[in-house]
């Protein structure tokens, strides 16, 4: 799931045929015959993917349960095309349904999927949906209630300046995230470039900045002369007995090769912990440093090494210094730690690969997304328990091909976002994977085309992306939606390996609830993964 302010909703597929049907409101009943076979991914010469599994015919007591809009829900505001989506089931495919008059078509196990024009009523005003469903003489009435908030005006929040927090007698510091926490080397301050924008800036706990101002619930702190990013409130308190800014002073550099462990440390001697950013290219990562001088005087390499071939540094401006950490090849997965009296870079070494056998040997990390949160389907399919099954395929698949996996969760208990790419971390992992079912926000029409996406956030991990979106899209056979790179928390939190987020299906479809309900569904969806990560391995392997 994207986010917890967005509802999944999933794409046509089997039902794809009556979305015009639907917006027109007709009645005709939906088919449940296997579409032609089409060729997954946009063409390009890919097997062509079989057709979602035809949905089981349901004939229960007729009982209407609406699963969204909830019961007096409060849409964000009123939304675009004056149109929103309302979904559920009704208990029988043999019924019939209407919502406020309009015919709504009803899946063969009762699920429905309509995306019809908002109630009458103006901001604040509660809006009726009123359904009726219909099974010969039986019939069954629901209302389900919902109000407007007032259409959001764009209001950018940090255009004017932003009042100094008693800052004129002298300037404050501050201890990004409080007093360090050694054992925690996961735990990192978010620094952004507005009140609540995106997460841009990933610090050390224990770096001291100054205090330049604050805005509810957020700090301004300055890293250097040119640049003041914003941080949480509850992750800038005041610096006990700095009165003055930090001198950060840069020495020599030396490479840590550890063969055996498979990674170089560039450990980079400096007098205090500095605020810092990595930037990743083809074949190096670029590490500034903020209200940092560079002296570096000699460069120690040691023994040739796998993984970097040279360190170079530059003062770019009087404040910040620039490392460039050149690579042998491009970055597989690197972090960055604070040791004492230095800023260590550990960079990782690609694995020994067989190329016949890839996974053999590797050790993956599967993510069964959520809980906490986790969409709904409309017959009651939670997102967490669906990602659960389709975790558990994959893990299967991936042992027997002679990997090592690590499951996040195995049961329907939550696991903290921030806890998940640590697990892999501290147990090995080369590659993570997290699962989830997609989302559309309120007044994004369902019936037009969706399918299946990818996310990652650092570079590193977009070939990995790309092969496991090419895998879902040829196995599960939705639209490819494309690869995207997307600030989520999984993906986000450690660079130490590539990692992916991936939202095979739109889970409030009737088709494709009823597609993650079936074993085949499940399959398709983890052999997806399970492919991408194969081709993605065997070209390290001959790279």
């Amino acid at each position: 799931m994207k986010s917890r302010w967005f509802q999944r909703l999933p794409r046509v597929t089997a039902l794809t045929a009556l979305s015009a049907g639907l917006l027109a409101a007709c009645t005709r009943a939906p088919s449940t015959a296997p579409a032609p076979a089409r060729e997954a991914g946009g063409g390009g010469g890919r097997r062509v993917a079989p057709a979602l599994p035809a949905i089981p015919l349901v004939d229960s007591a007729l009982a209407i349960r609406v699963v969204y809009p909830p019961q007096d829900y409060r849409l964000a505001a009123r939304t675009p095309s004056d149109s929103n989506f309302i979904f559920g089931s009704v208990g029988s495919g043999r019924a019939t349904l209407t919502i406020n008059g309009a015919s709504v078509p009803v899946a063969p196990n009762g699920a429905f999927l309509a995306w019809l024009p908002l109630p009458p009523g103006g901001a604040g005003d509660t809006l009726r949906y009123a359904l009726v469903a219909t099974r010969g003489a039986d019939v069954a009435r629901e209302e389900r209630r919902v109000r407007l908030g007032s259409r959001p005006e764009a209001q950018p929040k940090d255009l004017a300046p932003v009042q100094p927090d008693s800052l004129v007698a002298a300037p404050q510091f501050v201890q990004l995230g409080g007093p360090p926490t050694p054992a925690d080397t996961d735990r990192m301050v978010v620094g952004r470039p507005t009140p609540g924008g995106t997460y841009r800036w990933f610090l050390l706990p224990g770096t001291v900045a100054q205090l330049a101002g604050r805005a509810p619930g957020f700090a301004r702190v300055r890293l250097d002369s040119m640049l003041d990013v914003w941080v949480d409130s509850a992750d800038a308190p005041i610096a006990t007995g700095v009165s003055a800014a930090p001198r950060r002073v840069t020495s020599n550099v030396r490479l840590r090769a550890d063969t055996a462990a498979g990674f170089t440390d560039v450990v980079i001697r400096v007098s205090e912990r500095p605020a810092y950013f990595v930037e990743e290219t083809a074949d190096a990562l670029l590490l500034t440093l903020y209200d940092t001088r560079a002296n570096t005087d000699q460069v120690s390499y040691g023994p040739t090494d796998r993984v970097v071939r040279t360190v170079s540094w530059e003062q770019v401006a009087n404040d910040r210094a620039l490392y460039t950490i050149n690579l042998r090849r491009a970055p597989f997965g690197y972090m960055v730690m604070w040791q004492p009296g230095s800023l260590v870079v550990r960079v990782r070494d690609v694995p020994r690969i067989d190329p016949d056998h890839p996974l053999r040997g590797r050790t993956i990390a599967v993510d069964p997304g959520h809980p906490p949160a986790g969409a709904t389907g409309p017959t009651g399919l939670w997102e967490p328990q669906a990602a659960l099954w389709v975790s558990e395929r994959l893990r299967d698949m991936l042992v027997a091909r002679g990997a090592k996996v690590i499951m996040t969760r195995t049961s329907m208990d939550a696991v903290p976002l921030g806890d998940r790419p640590t697990i892999a971390r501290q147990q090995g992992a080369e590659a993570f994977v997290s699962v989830h079912l997609n989302a559309l926000p309120d007044g994004a029409n369902p019936f037009a085309p969706r399918g299946s996406g990818t996310y990652f956030f650092h570079q590193h991990s977009e070939p990995l992306a790309r092969e496991v979106q090419r895998g879902l899209t040829e196995n599960i056979g939705l639209l490819d939606e494309g690869v995207y790179k997307a600030n989520f928390a999984v993906v986000r939190n450690s660079p130490w390996f590539p990692g992916v987020l991936t939202e095979g299906l739109y889970l409030m479809h009737p088709a494709q609830e009823n597609f993650l309900r079936t074993r085949e569904g499940q399959e398709r969806y983890a052999r997806g993964i399970l492919e991408g990560l194969e081709r993605y391995f065997a070209a390290l392997s001959s790279s």
